[in-house]
């Protein structure tokens, strides 16, 4: 595949990302705003929540730290994004990038105590795990996949 044409893909599916994380997070502020809970599954429900931490609501009191740390991550995902010539690498980056993005706006576009200090929104609650959204599985999967591809990809150079 072309430059150009892995270059189109990953903003795509960046883009696509993006536009699936705010719908979802807007579905969930405007739906599930008065306290309630829609139960999905056994353990799984969409109940409204902030987070100003880290995953899992770690770090509360370092909002603006993350915010920065983030954008951080995201510039760094661009370049290599951007200097790559493998296509699944490209493409899996772009997936974290899409999730960084998403959770990014959030804290940009959703502060009330001044710059950076907005708060995700976080609606996919796992009883016996945690509260995230779907930026959060864009990046978790998307990150996971690329470990275990640079592994294989590793495993496999050092076998030729």
């Amino acid at each position: 595949m072309t430059r150009d044409r892995r270059l189109s893909v990953a903003v795509a599916i960046v883009v696509i990302e993006v536009v699936l994380d705010q719908s979802t997070k807007w579905w969930a502020k405007s739906s599930l705003h008065t306290g309630r809970a829609v139960s999905v599954l056994p353990t799984v429900d969409f109940r409204l929540a902030f987070n100003s931490g880290f995953s899992f609501s770690t770090g509360s009191s370092r909002g603006q730290l993350i915010t920065v740390l983030v954008a951080a991550i995201a510039g760094v995902l661009v370049w290599q994004i951007m200097r790559e010539a493998r296509t699944t690498r490209t493409f899996l980056m772009a997936v974290i990038l899409g999730g960084a993005i998403g959770n990014l706006l959030d804290r940009v576009f959703r502060a009330d105590d001044g710059l950076f200090s907005g708060r995700v929104i976080d609606f996919i609650d796992v009883s016996w795990y945690a509260v995230f959204n779907v930026a959060d599985m864009f990046v978790v999967v998307g990150a996971i996949t690329l470990v275990i591809h640079e592994v294989l990809h590793d495993r496999h150079s050092t076998r030729s």
